[in-house]
Parts: structure tokens; C-alpha cells; sequence
């Protein structure tokens, strides 16, 4: 039996808003807090994990970690590809649900459908394409034998924070399964990812106005979202990062590659 590990990863470092993972988003509960808190709920996955660098400044990350009684797992600072990879053997998984811990509404039950496609198809490397993935509320699922052809045939570009981009990049080299996102969570223009003090602004009205404590429902966050525009508002002029654009360009010819495999 395969074993499926759920990887938050986060880091203190940040241009735009640094030390966001530890910022409030509930009364005495910080973002990281709060998004392991939902990944728990996972009914899929054998463990939920932690992820850091070895840099002194993420000690307070790993404290949390632990204080939440998951494992944590300290690697490279910048080659985040070798960190996965070094979580994924700390952990003995097979396979790694990566989640970044600026995403703290990422919505678990795509990440367990995720999870079962992954396993019914024996893919190398699962996720949902296209524009969704600028919502900031997915998981992708990664075999670690993935991980590591991306690491030993990849350049350094490959071992940034976006992790599988030598997977799409060479799409015909791997097992890949792709699902579709359900319409009542499908929203491209929102922005449910924390990057800037806007996020973290629009992340806590969110919150707070459910009452749910941490454990709020993604699509309850998007439909509290339809219903109020000056929600949407607050952060809608903030711009996504290069990386994540490229990302979704590629999902063009990782899926022609898919479609043309016998």
C-alpha cells in the first residue's frame, strides 16, 4: 500500500509580506495554524506534514510544527525541489500532496479527490489545470520517484518554488492525471492566496464572517464571496506572481502530451 503524505510547506521569508505563516488570521491562531488545522480533515492522506528551511528564522515555523503535533522536516533554503524530496524519504512517502502555506483555504476535498485519482491512475504526478490554480486553494499530488527524475535531469530553474515544472515541461516523461475543478468552486478572478497585507486582510474578514473557526469550508468562502463584491475588492488589484502564469501556459501541452499517449 502506498503511503500519501501531506506536505505544508512555508517559510518565514516573503518580499511582498514577510512572516505571513505566523501572522493572525484567527484570535491567537496564525495562518500556518489554521490551514494544518483543515489539512487534518483530509480523509486521503496517512499524515499531515511540515516542511521549513534550516535558516534560523524559520525556528519559530518549526516550533509550531511541533506544537501542533505534526512532524516537521528542515531542508534547503532555496533549492525547494531537494526539500520535498528530503521530506518525502524523511517521511517514507511514496507520494507527496504538496500544499503551500500561503493557501490556507485550500479546499480538501479536492485534494482527496486529487488523492484517489492519483491512486486509481498510478500517475506520477496529479492535479487540477488551468486558471484555478491562481485561486490559491489547491493541492497537486507528486509521486516522490517524480521529485526525483525532476531533480537529477532538471537545471536550477526547476528547483525553484515551482516544483513540478520540469514535470510540465516534459510532460511526456510522466504518468499525469488531471482533474476539473467543480464549477461552485471555480472563481479565476478571486484571490484566496496570501502574498500581500491585502490577503491576509481579505483572508481574516473571511474568517471571521463564517464563524467557523478554522475549519471553514472553501466553498463557503467563495460563495460568501459572490454574495459580497466588496469583499473581492479588497485585494482584486494585486497581480499573481510570473511563475504561477508559466505554470498555467504549460498546462497546454502537458495535456496534448497526455491525450496522445496510446
Amino acid at each position: 500500500m502506498s503511503r500519501t503524505v501531506c506536505l505544508v510547506t512555508a517559510r518565514m521569508a516573503s518580499a511582498r509580506c514577510p512572516g505571513k505563516a505566523l501572522m493572525e488570521l484567527l484570535p491567537g491562531e496564525p495562518l500556518l495554524a489554521v490551514l494544518i488545522a483543515r489539512m487534518k480533515t483530509s480523509k486521503t492522506v496517512d499524515e499531515v506534514a511540515l516542511a521549513t528551511s534550516v535558516n534560523p528564522e524559520n525556528d519559530a515555523i518549526a516550533d509550531l510544527g511541533r506544537s501542533l503535533g505534526v512532524r516537521v522536516f528542515r531542508g534547503d533554503e532555496d533549492d525547494v525541489l531537494k526539500r520535498h524530496i528530503g521530506a518525502a524519504w524523511a517521511f517514507d512517502a511514496d507520494s507527496l500532496v504538496r500544499v503551500t502555506g500561503d493557501n490556507p483555504l485550500t479546499d480538501v476535498g479536492t485534494m482527496d479527490a486529487l488523492v484517489k485519482l492519483h491512486r486509481e491512475r498510478h500517475a506520477d504526478y496529479t492535479y487540477v489545470p488551468g486558471e484555478a490554480l491562481l485561486m490559491g486553494i489547491l493541492a497537486e499530488v507528486i509521486s516522490t520517484d517524480a521529485l526525483e527524475t525532476s531533480w537529477n535531469e532538471g537545471e536550477p530553474k526547476h528547483r525553484s518554488e515551482l516544483v513540478t515544472l520540469y514535470i510540465k515541461e516534459h510532460p511526456a516523461d510522466f504518468r499525469i492525471a488531471m482533474l476539473d475543478l467543480e464549477p461552485a468552486l471555480l472563481r479565476p478572478s478571486y484571490r484566496l492566496t496570501v502574498d500581500h497585507p491585502e490577503d491576509i486582510r481579505l483572508q481574516r474578514e473571511i474568517f471571521k464572517l463564517l464563524g467557523k473557526g478554522p475549519l471553514v469550508e472553501t466553498r463557503d468562502a467563495i460563495a460568501l464571496l459572490d454574495s459580497r463584491p466588496d469583499l473581492v475588492a479588497i485585494n482584486a488589484h494585486l497581480t499573481h506572481k510570473g511563475v504561477n502564469h508559466r505554470s498555467v501556459e504549460l498546462d497546454a501541452m502537458v495535456k496534448a502530451a497526455q491525450t496522445s499517449k496510446p
